[in-house]
């Protein structure tokens, strides 16, 4: 799990000047970053620009009524088109604001397919006068930076009540690197085929329907390598040697990036035959993707060929983040989930989020009620599966729980002997992860050598992704939809097994997570649902049972 640190403040106040009247829309503090040099004027910069939407009530009240399995519009997913005519700014808006960039100078401007982001260009000198604000350098031992030199930004009143959120401006992440280690014993058994014993795959499964697909996203330069892709199939899934990911944006295979590797790599395996493709942004002043939602999310919004399925390693916790990006962030979850496209997203690796303070601090976006949030877990195969202590997890301080998962939740909090002390998370707050995989001594290939060990729930997000591509598959070919929006589906599941039988998940009851100086215990891994590993791991063969059987078919949408 890659972490993207930055403290925003949103100040929502006007600021009188004597030339303009000003909105301040998001102020940030700088972590591990070094101002430098002031921008030159004619630098070029790029920036997203995220228009409010319409009838937000109305789309997710058709989430639910697509992604609920009881629902008669389970499956009945919306197109890029309906999602747009139902939610996007009036055209006046657009008009409005693409007017208003040409006028101040951008050099690109372009609007997203759903009308509702628009990508601009301006040299730094223009983007000053945009944003009253001057750019500048910030530099780490690896990244070069342009930024608001004083991390705040303004727009004038005439656009404001226009935009949501602009990307490309006070943004400065702090980068947490994957745990790597030598491989533990047994070897090699958290590899491909180890995993697929673990999760019940029978031997020879393969998807093989030309509809399906899915991927994984990088960001912070973060590239794969098709060499050690090869490597790693060679070594640990003969049978894939030759297949190959596609790329949707930039790569550098020649500079790959531990957890881009990673991703490619067990996404692939563990959904063998699946369409595979590596999604990177390489806008300007991104250096891939610094505001990796922000970004990603717009050129999601921009296609119509967009995977089923997608896995993302990367977060920030809530506290350093504004409640509106936030918002946004799950507003474009949304829009996704009505589409019939599931994005999961690794929970964190750091334990119920203690920084030393009287609250834990959760992990976004695995609080963020419209997206699949993975756990971690350790152990192997012939051993028990336990919570991986590092596997983040808790409650959402900013969304509150949600109805899909009230009831699993609420068993879960009246244990109340068995919790960490009450007065450090909110009772009533969103809970994740939603469900959980391996996360401990994975081993993967980079720079051409194989059996380096690495731990951290980036690798049980794409472990998990690869599962649903072979559920999707599974459904694609007798005519039935994606999957879509995984976690109503997948807590009706949880809630309607009478037996530990007839459990779709591997029941994880064993651990806790860690919370080093926030009182005396972690969240535990209990029965059911628990702020550690969720639901449980996957059991491929109890789950393709479970999503084949509750909706007619119907033709593919």
């Amino acid at each position: 799990w890659i972490l993207f640190e930055s403290m925003f403040r949103v100040l929502f106040v006007s600021l009188l000047c004597a030339v303009c009247s000003a909105t301040v829309l998001q102020r940030a503090e700088t972590l591990k970053w070094q101002k430098t040099l002031a921008s030159e004027d004619s630098e070029n910069l790029g920036f997203y620009f995220a228009l409010y939407n319409r009838n937000l009530g109305e789309l997710k009240k058709i989430l639910m009524e697509v992604s609920e399995p009881l629902s008669p519009r389970y499956g009945h997913h919306l197109s890029l088109d309906q999602v747009t005519e139902l939610v996007a700014p009036e055209d006046s808006v657009i008009e409005e604001m693409v007017g208003w960039l040409s006028l101040k100078g951008a050099s690109v401007v372009e609007v997203t397919k759903s009308r509702d982001w628009i990508y601009a260009e301006f040299s730094a000198g223009a983007a000053s006068l945009v944003f009253n604000t001057e750019f500048c350098h910030y530099e780490t031992a690896k990244y070069d930076l342009v930024r608001s030199c004083n991390l705040t930004y303004s727009l004038p009143d005439e656009i404001s009540s226009l935009v949501e959120y602009v990307a490309g401006v006070a943004l400065l992440p702090q980068v947490r690197r994957l745990k790597v280690e030598k491989l533990k014993k047994p070897m090699g058994s958290n590899d491909p085929d180890g995993l697929r014993k673990l999760y019940n795959i029978p031997s020879g499964t393969k998807a093989t329907d030309s509809k399906n697909s899915q991927a994984v996203t990088g960001f912070l330069d973060q590239w794969y390598s098709k060499t050690d892709l090869q490597a790693f199939f060679k070594r640990y899934s003969p049978s894939q040697v030759g297949q190959t990911m596609g790329t949707k944006g930039h790569n550098v295979p020649s500079s790959p990036g531990l957890e881009a590797n990673l991703d490619t790599q067990y996404i692939m395996a563990m959904g063998d035959g699946v369409k595979s493709y590596f999604w990177s942004d390489d806008k300007k002043n991104s250096i891939n993707n610094q505001e990796p939602w922000a970004s990603f999310l717009a050129m999601v919004a921009n296609s119509t060929d967009t995977p089923k399925l997608f896995s993302m390693s990367y977060g920030d916790q809530e506290n350093t983040l504004t409640k509106s990006y936030m918002d946004r962030v799950d507003t474009e979850l949304v829009k996704l989930g009505t589409r019939g496209i599931t994005m999961m997203s690794a929970s964190g690796d750091d334990g119920t989020g203690c920084t030393g303070g009287d609250k834990f601090q959760p992990n976004f976006p695995g609080t963020a009620p419209h997206i699949t949030s993975v756990g971690g877990t350790s152990g192997a195969l012939g051993s028990t599966e336990r919570a991986a202590g590092l596997s983040a997890g808790g409650f959402s301080n900013i969304f509150p729980r949600q109805s899909y998962q009230e009831a699993a939740v609420k068993r879960y909090l009246a244990q109340k002997s068995k919790l960490p002390e009450a007065s450090y998370f909110n009772h009533s707050g969103r809970g994740y992860p939603d469900i959980a995989a391996v996360a401990e001594n994975v081993p993967i290939c980079e720079n051409g050598g194989c059996g380096l060990g690495v731990s951290g729930t980036s690798c049980a997000s794409p472990t998990f992704a690869g599962v649903i591509g072979l559920l999707n598959d599974a459904r694609l070919k007798q005519g039935k939809s994606s999957l879509g929006f995984l976690n109503p589906l997948f807590y009706h599941l949880a809630s309607g097994a009478e037996t530990e039988a007839e459990y779709p998940f591997n029941d994880i009851t064993e651990g806790a997570s860690y919370s080093a100086g926030c009182g005396r215990r972690g969240w535990p891994a209990l029965q059911g649902w628990d702020a550690v590993t969720g639901l449980g791991s996957p059991d491929y063969t109890k789950l393709v049972k479970a999503v084949m059987a509750f909706d007619k078919k119907r033709k593919h949408h």
